[in-house]
């Protein structure tokens, strides 16, 4: 989870999760090539049910970015 001076930020789009409503809680959820545990807002949590693994359906966020290094480095890798 990225926590900054401000308060928690969403791993996904990367706003913050202000919880100042009583639906706007941080979600956790896990994924394969990261060793930590990743918050979202509920927002994201509803994409990452409609998304599935398809990590190019992502909206533009740290998370996106992650799996584009990632993807790049794999492909380098076969070359």
């Amino acid at each position: 989870m990225t926590i900054t001076s401000s308060g928690p930020k969403c791993d996904i789009c990367g706003d913050f999760i202000l919880g100042l409503m009583p639906d706007d809680l941080i979600y956790p959820f896990s994924i394969s090539i990261i060793d930590q545990e990743l918050h979202s807002c509920k927002d994201c949590k509803k994409i990452l049910k409609e998304i599935g693994t398809d990590w190019k359906k992502l909206p533009k966020g740290p998370l996106r970015e992650v799996f584009e290094k990632h993807d790049k480095q794999r492909i380098r890798g076969k070359k």
